[in-house]
């Protein structure tokens, strides 16, 4: 780009207030990043200050600021060249809204003729004659505000001016994505450090009723392996620093908790359709689950050749509901199924960590088992 050239003539500001001007700078998602980015009303920070002083140093113009809009009135987070204490106008006031609602750099050489901005307020309480303006936006893409250079006389602005006020923008926007990959980090951390202390909680609760219940080390291994199987399937969401999102599949779940049983699990058959288990809701699902394929591998559909598995899962937007059905059994093991280990566990996961509700009916050579978990809680 040459550098005395003039900026093209599209960066000239609108003859009069755009249609929609009003609605794009009140728009929710906009005011919402501009409120998550905790920018309005927050004390000078020397980076953003030193972004303004050299910009004016490298402009060599008396005003640069970086300039924050709301929704009504603009508020300058770093400002050189401004009268003492002066850091924010109403509207009425800025040239700055224009280039937020335009999404691109606006430029005007002399206010004083133009008829948009002749009346503004800036023009005669501020002595803003010529402005250049470059829009700054969030991590989301919406514009916060403008990084601006502005001139008490006229003045032709420069392609290597507009240049230079672009890198100067790039360098806040950048100061911004560092900011909030910083943050996230932290809720990164803090979400890790819940779900750590959890699950100790959870294999402490297992382990005592595991030594209460008289059952054997590798039992107990075996329970521990399938809470890990589970955790490997949320994993990329932790790896992705995306700690909030949902965790696995309710079908691959189930496959994972199947799949020591390859030699039976011909005999299992799986339908439903695709549901999604958050992170937090993966761990005590998994136990829960474990029980009844462990159950079922001991005594149930996966040990007898005659047997059948089927689990069935149907969503009705307010509750998912899993059926459970063993079928074609040659005994019956409710005694494994009433009050030992397993069904407290069942009824310590299924009820008490995901608010649902488990029932177990027996019938000639068929266990069924219908378990109800409210979506809002499945998901989270």
């Amino acid at each position: 780009m040459p550098h005395n050239d003039t900026p093209s003539s599209d960066l000239s500001f609108p003859s009069a207030t755009p249609e929609g001007h009003r609605e794009r700078l009140n728009a929710l998602s906009r005011l919402t990043a501009l409120a998550r980015s905790e920018l309005m009303d927050s004390m000078p920070e020397a980076v953003f200050d030193r972004a303004a002083r050299l910009g004016s140093r490298i402009l060599g113009v008396p005003v640069v600021l970086f300039s924050l809009v709301d929704d009504n009135r603009q508020y300058f987070k770093a400002a050189t060249g401004l009268a003492e204490g002066l850091n924010q106008t109403p509207l009425t006031h800025s040239f700055c809204q224009y280039v937020v609602t335009a999404e691109t750099p606006l430029a005007v050489p002399d206010a004083r003729e133009h008829p948009l901005l002749r009346d503004n307020g800036a023009v005669h309480d501020l002595d803003v004659i010529a402005y250049l303006g470059v829009p700054v936006r969030g991590n989301d893409g919406a514009v916060l505000g403008s990084f601006c250079a502005i001139d008490g006389k006229p003045h032709d602005w420069t392609a290597e001016q507009l240049s230079d006020l672009r890198d100067l923008a790039a360098g806040v926007e950048t100061e911004l994505a560092l900011r909030q990959a910083l943050a996230d980090g932290q809720l990164l951390v803090e979400e890790l450090h819940h779900r750590v202390k959890n699950l100790f909680t959870v294999v402490s609760g297992i382990v005592r009723m595991s030594q209460s219940a008289g059952e054997t080390p590798a039992t107990l291994q075996n329970r521990l392996k399938a809470l890990s199987s589970a955790h490997a399937l949320i994993a990329p969401a932790i790896h992705a620093n995306r700690p909030k999102e949902l965790g696995t599949d309710l079908q691959t779940l189930i496959e994972t908790l199947l799949l020591p049983h390859v030699a039976t699990q011909a005999r299992a058959t799986l339908r439903g359709p695709e549901q999604q288990v958050g992170p937090t809701a993966a761990t005590p699902l998994t136990l829960a689950l474990y029980e009844m394929v462990t159950n079922a591998a001991k005594y149930g559909a996966l040990a007898d050749a005659d047997a059948r598995l089927t689990i069935g899962w149907v969503d009705d937007g307010e509750r998912l509901t899993i059926q459970w059905e063993e079928s074609g059994l040659h005994h019956s093991s409710e005694g494994e199924t009433g009050s030992g280990f397993g069904s407290r566990l069942l009824g310590l996961t299924v009820e008490g960590q995901l608010g649902g509700k488990l029932n177990t009916v027996w019938t000639e050579g068929t266990l069924a088992r219908t378990i109800q978990i409210p979506l809002a809680t499945l998901q989270r």
